[in-house]
């Protein structure tokens, strides 16, 4: 077992409705309503091997969005740290995969992947997932393409 201790930061844009969003590790996955720039706190003993930090978007309405005035409604990931260490690369190691909405999805003549990387605006409802090993500092120093690491 390794200890984890993961912090992740996130703010939410809206004008009606804040985001409705679940988080968690593996699947230990909580609700919560995202009203203002918030800080999620992550500490628990992990098995060594792989492991998800997901972030699904779960209320997006069409109405919600209405971008000729400028109002939206999304989740930006801020900031990722582990142990107090944050760097953009962890951020940008996760995957988003969105749910576009219909019509909208069905009139593109190309639609784009679904599976997005690099991304920390979720505009649309749908899961962002980081895979990550544990344990985590070794996972880290791969990440920051640190170099070579004996195992």
């Amino acid at each position: 077992m390794h200890q984890l201790d993961c912090s992740l930061w996130l703010t939410p844009v809206w004008h009606d409705d804040p985001p409705r969003i679940k988080l968690g590790i593996n699947d230990n996955l909580e609700e919560v309503s995202l009203i203002e720039t918030s800080e999620f706190k992550f500490i628990q003993n992990l098995n060594s091997g792989n492991h998800i930090l997901t972030i699904e978007f779960l209320n997006k309405t069409d109405d919600d969005s209405q971008l000729d005035s400028g109002r939206d409604k999304a989740v930006i990931i801020d900031k990722i740290a582990f142990f107090g260490i944050s760097d953009p690369k962890f951020v940008w190691n996760g995957n988003y995969k969105p749910l576009y909405p219909e019509p909208w999805a069905s009139q593109q003549l190309t639609l784009p992947s679904e599976i997005l990387q690099s991304h920390n605006y979720l505009g649309w409802n749908g899961v962002w997932k980081l895979e990550f090993q544990m344990p985590i500092f070794t996972w880290m120093h791969q990440v920051q393409d640190l170099g070579w690491i004996y195992q």
